[in-house]
């Protein structure tokens, strides 16, 4: 009892400060409470009663801006014509609403934005209207002679370093300082009459002026000392012809044309620095053209804010941008991260004042130094040239775009639009009414085999310690550069121009089956041809005239049995500026399946490749370049070709396009098909004796009549070259050995961005892995295999063996069952067993003029069925 009396006092002391505790709580509690309410009050009574007016004008501001967005989007919309099509209705459209809700939703107007608003001034309207560009083109034909404004190029004095500091000085220099010179036309014909602009492009001096300037093989001289001759023509009697070696940050351009949406002007570029290599010859040529290369090393660059300084006011346009050289990727705007060339689109009024349409810079489908890098066993570049000439074929040729100015008038016209429906050239003179400036952006070269904002790579290249403080670019009045390059159609307009109004004779239809494959691209598969009517060998050895004949039989075996859908002859007659073209053969096939581009630039190195100064077969590398660049992107697969190559198909495919929509079917990786080459052998059975031109070493061969006791053979007028060289040197498959260098590919144009002749040096893996290193000549697996020559296909490659090449034949080929060597045989010998069947299951036919000599090549029994194919399809074409 006591214990519990005790614990009471305890009990009920615990249990009263538990109370006072909650009372306290309790107390507090009341008080927030009240606190609370007033402080509602205060909100309720006073706050939200000042707020409402504020928020109703700030709600009646948004209101009134939605409106007023929509309201400039209907007007805009209402005064479209509809008089061109529901498509370039729709399109102008789309370009309207794009542009007005980026410009609201991102509270600002974009850089590209704003310049189409300082045009307001001038209407599209003037360029597409066709009494409008009438009236230019007269006024230009009575002050100029031309009715177009004429191509030119404003030469710039040599970038100049600071000899103490090794620092970029700045460019000073005015437009007084600049050395113009232009190259107008010979006719009267539009810059866009032949297929795009290529053709007026001023590339190299004609044949006629080899006497002064030196032919292009056995060059003895550099062409530095005659630099302003060929840039301006200034030694009588001769005319500028090209003005790159007078200023080398000039690219060398050989093709320029819109992409078919017209949303960028495409530029094809060669380097022209590889020309000539030997520098115990050419060593200021070498030293002059550096900059060549420097085109191909992008820099970061920014647009110089208004307030910085005062922009150049053009009356019609408006004020154009300045720029910067920028010191970092970062600092650099964003279209301007990896630029090289500031491009200027603009045009003529009526009173032929210039109106600039906008600026943009350029940009490259990928890093070429980005890709030097990669490639392994590379070296910088730029290599001194104590260390040996080392520009590798992926540094041959390289491509450019520029965007089109977002530019849309006050009637919804947008310039990407007039672009690319075609209403800016003047049909059918082909008289351009817009026109581009193409302004080098020019610093040193850079030497580093590490280059300059290659993504993961650290680069030794110091932008502060080389450009200084000499960044800010010049105006573009005061800045070499490419003057007056004609906009011309996109390559499918002019692919329509030429099938709605060029009527072609009937053609024999298709072998193969009339289906595009498993595509929504226009085309499947097509082809691209670089050819002339006649062409000298490397070396200048020899001169063949059967470019027509060749052609025509490449021409009907491709489209008409194999299964490609088009090809596309970039022809290269017309270098010595006279009239001859392949146009009679390519005239006989539909438009829809044969074009021909007119490609007048010359090769400018036609040396064997392991001569001291080696070949650079400049023309035909940029007119492949073209070809995946204008048409690439409307094909599934592509394929360079020459005109003594074919592709056969073996095995189980009677056509490539069978075997093709096989592999694209089943075959999700594969990028790019690969046939290994060898030269195969006329066939001794299918010539007959030479009795053509004399030739010191066929003197005997004349009057002959049996092949076996003439002196030198030719080919059989009677027979295809298909049957003619249907002789393998060696049984299928080809040695993977060597047989691998000379191969050719079909490939996917979307993968491959730069093909050349027989590898894909850079592919879209440059891009999707840019940590990745690159093979020299192939691609990995399994973007690219080697074609099965026993169960898919294989290259049938007829190179022409001319006669004086077979003479005193029948000595130099052994005999059965002696001794003697086969590798002096220049003629095929044809074996018994023949390749695509059992080897025992049939033979070929025995002829007398073969049946005494060790046989030294196969024929083909595919091939030997499809001749009489061939000969059929010719003979439709040849009897139209």
């Amino acid at each position: 009892m006591g214990d519990t009396r005790r614990k009471r006092p305890v009990l009920a002391e615990s249990g009263g400060a538990q109370h006072a505790s909650h009372l306290r709580v309790r107390s507090r509690r009341r008080k927030a409470s009240n606190h609370e309410n007033r402080f509602s009050g205060i909100l309720r009574n006073e706050c939200f009663p000042a707020l409402v007016p504020v928020l109703a004008i700030f709600g009646v501001y948004l209101f009134v801006c939605w409106i007023m967005v929509w309201v400039s989007m209907y007007r805009s919309l209402n005064d479209i014509d509809d008089d061109h099509g529901q498509q370039h209705h729709f399109n102008k459209r789309n370009d309207i609403i794009a542009m007005r809700l980026e410009q609201f939703l991102s509270g600002r107007r974009t850089a590209e934005s704003a310049d189409s608003q300082s045009h307001v001034q001038f209407s599209l309207s003037q360029i597409i209207d066709q009494d409008n560009a009438k009236q230019i083109q007269s006024s230009l034909l009575a002050k100029t002679g031309y009715p177009q404004l004429t191509l030119g190029a404003y030469l710039e004095p040599p970038l100049s370093i600071d000899e103490a500091s090794g620092k970029m000085k700045a460019r000073v220099h005015t437009a007084q300082d600049l050395t113009h010179v232009t190259y107008p036309l010979n006719e009267m014909n539009g810059a866009c009459s032949k297929n795009g602009a290529q053709w007026i492009l001023p590339t190299s001096h004609p044949i006629t002026l080899d006497h002064y300037f030196g032919a292009n093989v056995f060059r003895k001289h550099p062409m530095y000392d005659k630099r302003w001759e060929l840039a301006n023509g200034t030694t009588t009697g001769i005319r500028g012809a090209c003005p790159v070696d007078a200023d080398p940050y000039l690219p060398w351009i050989h093709d320029i044309f819109p992409s078919d949406d017209g949303s960028n002007i495409e530029f094809v570029i060669s380097n022209k620095r590889r020309c000539n290599t030997d520098p115990n010859v050419f060593k200021l040529d070498l030293e002059n053209l550096e900059p060549q290369v420097g085109n191909m090393q992008p820099v970061p660059v920014k647009r110089l804010k208004s307030g910085n300084l005062t922009q150049q006011s053009n009356i019609l346009a408006g004020n154009t941008p300045r720029y910067s050289l920028a010191t970092s990727i970062g600092e650099a705007d964003e279209d301007g991260e990896a630029t090289k060339f500031i491009c200027r689109f603009h045009t003529v009024d009526t009173d032929l004042n210039p109106v600039v349409l906008g600026e943009t810079l350029s940009k490259y489908p990928y890093n070429p130094e980005h890709l030097n890098y990669r490639k392994k066993g590379s070296r910088p570049m730029l290599t001194p040239l104590d260390k040996g000439h080392d520009e590798q074929i992926w540094n041959s040729v390289y491509q450019i775009s520029c965007s089109v100015p977002k530019m849309i008038d006050a009637n919804g016209l947008s310039l990407a639009n007039v672009i690319a429906s075609g209403q800016s050239v003047s049909m059918p003179q082909g008289i351009p009414s817009i026109y581009v400036d193409l302004i080098p952006i020019r610093t040193p070269v850079r030497k580093s085999r590490e280059g300059f904002g290659i993504p993961g790579v650290s680069s030794s290249f110091d932008p502060n310690v080389v450009w200084g403080d000499a960044r800010i670019i010049p105006l573009v009045e005061n800045s070499g550069r490419w003057s007056n390059i004609p906009i011309c159609n996109s390559p499918k307009v002019d692919e329509q121009l030429e099938v709605d109004t060029i009527s072609t004779p009937d053609a024999p239809s298709k072998f193969n089956d009339e289906s595009s494959g498993p595509t929504e691209k226009k085309h499947f598969l097509v082809a691209c041809v670089w050819a002339a009517q006649s062409f000298s060998t490397r070396g200048q050895t020899a001169m063949t005239d059967s470019s027509e004949d060749r052609l025509l039989e490449f021409l009907a075996y491709h489209t008409q049995i194999a299964g490609f859908d088009h090809v596309y002859v970039y022809d290269n007659s017309d270098t010595s500026l006279s009239n001859n073209t392949l146009a009679a053969v390519t005239d006989m096939f539909p438009k829809e399946h044969v074009s021909r581009v007119p490609w007048p630039h010359r090769v400018c190195n036609n040396n064997r490749p392991m001569h001291p100064n080696p070949g650079e077969r400049s023309s035909q590398y940029a007119a492949e370049a073209s070809c995946r660049a204008r048409y690439g992107p409307d094909t599934t697969w592509m394929a360079s070709l020459d005109a003594d190559e074919y592709l056969i198909p073996t095995g189980m495919w009677k056509n490539l396009r069978d075997w093709l929509i096989h592999v694209t079917t089943n075959e999700k990786d594969t990028q790019i098909l690969s046939f290994f080459q060898t030269r195969a052998l006329p066939n001794v059975d299918a010539m007959v004796p030479y009795d053509g031109a004399s030739i010191q070493a066929c003197k005997t061969s004349r009057g002959d009549t049996d092949a076996i006791l003439s002196s030198c053979l030719m080919k059989n007028s009677t027979k295809t070259y298909m049957e003619t060289y249907n002789c393998e040197p060696t049984t299928h498959p080809k040695p993977q050995s060597w047989a691998w260098r000379a191969k050719k590919q079909i490939y996917r144009p979307a993968f491959v961005l730069n093909h050349f002749v027989h590898y894909s040096v850079a592919t879209r893996q440059i891009i999707d892995r840019p940590d990745l290193d690159s093979l020299r000549f192939n691609e990995r697996q399994p973007f690219e295999r080697r074609v099965n020559e026993t169960s898919e296909g294989y290259l049938l490659h007829s190179k022409s063996t001319l006669p004086e090449m077979t003479a005193n034949w029948h000595s130099k080929c052994p005999l059965k069952a002696t001794s003697g060597s086969i590798k002096d045989c220049k003629v095929g010998i044809p074996s018994s067993n023949m390749l695509g069947v059992d080897i025992l299951s049939e033979e070929s036919e025995f002829n007398l003029v073969s049946a005494k000599f060790e046989s030294n090549c196969y024929p083909h029994m595919l091939v030997k069925r499809l001749v009489p194919f061939l000969e059929v399809a010719m003979k439709r074409l040849t009897s139209v």
